[in-house]
């Protein structure tokens, strides 16, 4: 068994090692994120203050979002490994020159919308009253400390990844959700609403400082010599199409937000809530195995070794069918116990659950998509084909934005009775008047199939097959045990229903907890009798990297020899 000291520093290179230990810390982060919601759900309510805590994370989100044009992960790594190999040194000064150039723009950025907010909220903002607004820019101000921290982590992080320092990468999101939950908890009783931002503040600093303990560890220091460089041009020039495409996501999501907020009360806190259950399994798996695989591809692509390339990406790809499929089938199936038991606390409304329960069904239908999503785009990036996916999702976006649009037209009390009734019916939402906020997910899942699709025929056209070539049977089996275990998890809530009083938190968990359990029973079941690769691969991957010998530190901390890095 691996020691905890020597696994902190390990160099994981078996996609399954780095993609377990990525998965784990997205899964204990994902719990820590559902206690975080827990917690503001039973404190709040889908009410108007939890309304003004997520509309003030837009500005610094976008602010972020913007600076990862000096700090995107998937544009450093590939340069800074290629300067690694050519000189220590100079991979050094690129992180320096990414540091300096990187704080004076944030800075630059921060304090112009330090002064701008109010004019930025009342735009954004149409639903939202003069008091409210002065809320949401107070918070907003505060969160403004968030980017500064996290892009520097980015850069940090960049050098962790690339040495497969994958446990301390996992580990960032974990302290981030601790700083943001001791807000919710602690600060939030003697600083009110501002408490809740300055835990976001702390937690953006925890993200950044359980980095550089792994800095020193390689012995990597940023030179800060100069603020531009040939070096960083191309660092920007390869970012800049992901800067771009992230930046219309959170311009979508902004303005989502603002259609929200002339809905009814706590639909931005709905929307919310909703999206964060439904991006769990998208981390824990999607990410997970998208960042594990991204060194390696981008190692195959510079070396021209295109059948290694295409193998490790077809594993990639396989195993995130393999792992969303089932796990977007049950979140389909045990949405409205899974919301109940998360959220349904303290001044959660049972109105309040169950429209965060049917924008949890429309949701986990986009959890495949958005999935594999993330494999593609760094698929692309590895290539070099940055401008691609940017041009997708610039399209997507606006069928996003587009069909949120047509939909809530179309939800409007009194507008189309008949396709709201039909709406409102098949999500058992007919006693509710207002219901426009499922809207939103409506069009977050429309932007997200067909951002795959033309992802999917883009692929083919860089690549020259099509990324499904040669796992038709992983689709089959995995098709064939999601639906069995669908199928089990809906017979296990109708049965465990009269086991349990669903009036408490205990019944309604247990219903949940027993259901879930026969639903993913039957997928192993159905998995295992069609002999599915994927499931024995995980088992003997997990089987050995609990049962391999320890390892000595030479080789847990292994620094390669430049060439085989490159």
């Amino acid at each position: 068994m691996i020691k905890f000291t020597k696994i902190f520093h390990a160099d994981l290179d078996n996609i399954h090692h780095a993609a377990f230990w990525l998965g784990f810390f997205g899964v204990l982060s994902g719990v820590l994120g559902l206690f975080r919601d827990r917690f503001l759900a039973g404190m709040f309510g889908a009410s108007r203050s939890l309304d003004i805590y997520y509309a003030a994370f837009r500005v610094p989100d976008f602010i972020y979002t913007f600076m990862l044009l000096f700090t995107a992960s998937t544009a450093i790594i590939p340069i800074f490994l290629k300067k690694f190999g050519e000189k220590k040194e100079w991979s050094e000064e690129l992180l320096g020159s990414a540091v300096l150039s990187f704080s004076l723009a944030v800075f630059i950025l921060s304090a112009s919308a330090f002064f701008l907010m109010p004019l930025i909220t009342r735009f954004s903002l149409p639903g939202f009253s003069n008091e409210d607004l002065a809320q949401t820019v107070f918070l907003a101000r505060i969160m403004l400390l968030s980017p500064i921290f996290l892009g520097l982590s980015n850069i940090f992080s960049s050098v962790t990844q690339a040495f497969r320092r994958f446990f301390v990468y996992g580990l960032s999101p974990v302290f981030y959700n601790v700083g943001i939950i001791l807000g919710v908890t602690v600060f939030y009783r003697f600083l009110g609403l501002a408490g809740l931002a300055w835990g976001v503040a702390l937690g953006a600093f925890l993200h950044m400082a359980i980095q550089i303990p792994s800095l020193k560890n390689l012995s990597i220091a940023p030179r800060m010599k100069k603020f531009w460089s040939a070096d960083l041009k191309q660092v920007a020039w390869l970012s800049l199409p992901r800067t771009l495409g992230l930046s219309i996501t959170q311009i979508t999501i902004f303005i989502l937000t603002g259609m929200a907020s002339v809905f009814s009360q706590g639909s931005i806190s709905i929307f919310n809530l909703a999206l964060n259950l439904e991006y769990i399994p998208v981390t824990v798996i999607g990410l997970s195995y998208s960042v594990a695989a991204f060194p390696d591809l981008v190692s195959f692509s510079i070396n021209k070794a295109r059948d290694q390339f295409d193998k490790y990406f077809s594993a990639a790809m396989r195993h995130i069918i393999f792992w969303t499929l089932p796990m977007s089938v049950l979140l389909l199936v045990l949405r409205a116990q899974i919301v109940r038991v998360v959220l349904g606390s303290g001044v959660f409304s049972w109105p309040d659950t169950r429209l965060t329960a049917a924008a949890l069904f429309i949701l986990s239908l986009a959890v495949v998509f958005q999935s594999l999503f993330m494999l593609l785009v760094r698929a692309f990036y590895a290539e070099g084909e940055s401008w691609r996916p940017l041009i997708i999702n610039i399209i997507s976006s606006i069928l996003s934005v587009g069909s949120a649009f047509w939909f809530a037209q179309h939800l409007m009390p009194g507008k189309d009775a008949g396709f709201a009734n039909f709406i409102s019916g098949a999500l058992r939402l007919s006693d509710i008047s207002d219901i426009r906020v499922i809207s939103l997910p409506l069009g977050i899942f429309v932007g997200s199939l067909f951002n795959f699709i033309f992802l999917f025929f883009s692929f083919k056209a860089v690549f020259g097959w099509f990324p499904t070539r040669g796992i038709e049977q992983t689709l089959f089996q995995v098709f064939s045990a999601s639906a069995a275990g669908g199928l089990a998890a809906y017979w296990g809530l109708n049965i465990f229903a009269r086991l349990f009083d669903s009036q408490t938190f205990l019944g309604i968990f247990s219903q949940g907890f027993f259901a879930g359990i026969l639903g993913i029973l039957a997928v192993g079941a159905v998995l295992w009798i069609l002999k599915s690769p994927e499931l024995f691969e995980i088992y003997y991957s997990f089987k050995a990297f609990f049962l391999e010998k320890e390892k000595s530190k030479a080789d847990m901390v292994a620094l390669p020899e430049p060439e085989k890095l490159l």
